[in-house]
């Protein structure tokens, strides 16, 4: 029952992450001016909260001069990460590194440099525009880029040292900072589902998707059985 429930949660999870990804990827396509999608958000945060929202479309519209201004890091930013989190899929699906190590190892190397690309880019991007939250969502988001280079730094080097548990640990690790994305969007919902402003909700997010992230894939780590990383490597 308890392996059911694992794949359960590994595949919503991998479905959820895709349509994120997939969805993201439309910055690649339209630049900069993509960002006037958002809009479409508010109709959902009226719905779960039962409170009339303007929040995202005026967040678009304010935020396209500054994503414009400097469009190139954005769109490398979301456009990096989005594949990474393709990327990483690959690297922990069970059937992959068993039955394809080229293919495993191949999407590996893509994935350190889409992450490491997306991530950097990120990090840069919350200290050279203004953002939502202020200072502690921008202090969140340089921290969480800083957290995940450094863990795919990390992971490399114990696949170097031929270290191959403590390499998939950190690569967890890493994976688990690129889904933060995936966790503001839930917690956006979340926090409207109680009744929270949009403005204030969105903050949380953002303070709150690295810490939450962190600490499940800690625990899952933990865990798992005689110290193996059972969804990837059983």
């Amino acid at each position: 029952m308890l392996k059911i429930a694992r794949h359960v949660f590994l595949y919503v999870g991998i479905a959820l992450t895709l349509m994120i990804a997939l969805y993201s990827l439309r910055y690649l396509f339209g630049g900069a001016a993509s960002v006037l999608a958002l809009a479409e958000t508010d109709a959902m945060l009226e719905y779960l909260s039962g409170q009339q929202s303007s929040f995202w479309h005026e967040f678009s519209v304010r935020q396209q001069p500054l994503y414009q201004s400097s469009e190139f890091a954005v769109v490398g930013h979301i456009t990096a990460a989005s594949v990474a989190l393709i990327a990483g899929i690959i690297q922990f699906l069970p059937v992959v590194r068993q039955k394809a190590p080229l293919l495993h190892r191949a999407s590996g190397y893509f994935y350190a440099f889409t992450a490491t690309l997306g991530l950097g880019l990120g990090a840069y991007i919350s200290f050279s525009l203004p953002m939502i939250g202020g200072t502690n969502t921008i202090i969140s988001n340089i921290v969480g880029g800083i957290l995940g280079i450094s863990f795919v730094g990390i992971a490399f080097y114990h696949i170097w040292k031929k270290h191959y548990l403590q390499h998939g640990q950190w690569m967890l690790r890493s994976y688990a900072v690129l889904l933060a994305i995936l966790t503001v969007y839930l917690l956006v919902a979340f926090f409207a589902l109680l009744g929270v402003e949009a403005e204030r909700g969105y903050a949380l997010a953002h303070m709150l998707c690295f810490p939450i992230n962190l600490a499940l894939v800690e625990l899952f780590i933990r865990k798992s059985a005689s110290g193996k990383l059972v969804l990837a490597y059983e």
